[in-house]
């Protein structure tokens, strides 16, 4: 018999989820990769010019590729480290949390929302491509993942985004995450269809009857 896998990644749109045994990571694309690498690459290039050409250069022209260098080689190599290495939405079923970075500058600084698995309620699949164009149907299929807090607050996991031909591979994709996840968090998946979502829940509090006058 094979030994299962321990790891598989499924597309999102422009985020990819990589599912392992203990942990469920939402990342950027590879292909987020790609406007980092240039803006280092450019940043690289300002400094090499001003280091071999600065005596050529006109002086207003080598403090603009210098600024230009001071600015694009840090920030475009964090954004490049983190678009490889780094998570928009971390899920560890060790710390029992979910986690959502801030992406500040596109590098995933910061935290920006941290919930325990005992304060979330239900994960959801919602397609919000169902509305018609004004001149017919759309032209792709969009299906939004969420998390349902116990608050009563959604925060978004990522969507999937295919063409409408393809809207049952769209929504087969959705479903994996969705279920892996709610495998993970041991939360029910909701897959919300039809004329819009369901109702939330709301928690009151039971209050007596109102006090009559004597």
């Amino acid at each position: 018999m094979s030994a299962p896998a321990q790891r598989r990644e499924i597309d999102l749109h422009r985020r990819v989820c990589v599912i392992r045994p203990d942990t469920i990571d939402i990342r950027p694309a590879r292909s987020a990769a790609v406007v980092p690498l240039i803006g280092f690459l450019l940043g690289v290039f300002a400094f090499v010019a001003v280091l071999f050409w600065l005596e050529r250069l006109p002086f207003a022209l080598a403090l603009l590729l210098m600024g230009a260098a001071i600015v694009l080689v840090p920030l475009s190599g964090m954004g490049f480290v983190y678009s490889v290495y780094g998570a928009n939405v971390v899920i560890d079923k060790r710390k029992q949390s979910a986690l959502w970075q801030q992406g500040l500058f596109g590098m995933g600084v910061g935290t920006k929302e941290l919930v325990p698995f005992w304060k979330m309620e239900r994960l959801e699949i919602e397609e919000i491509s169902r509305e018609p164009q004004a001149d017919g149907a759309q032209d792709f299929a969009q299906y939004e993942l969420r998390l349902l807090k116990a608050s009563g607050r959604l925060l978004s996991l990522g969507q999937v985004t295919v063409p409408s031909y393809l809207a049952a591979d769209g929504l087969t994709r959705a479903r994996e995450i969705g279920e892996a996840i709610a495998a993970m968090v041991e939360k029910p998946l909701v897959v919300i269809a039809g004329e819009g979502p369901p109702r939330r829940r709301r928690r009151s509090r039971r209050r007596g009857p109102a006090p009559t006058a004597a």
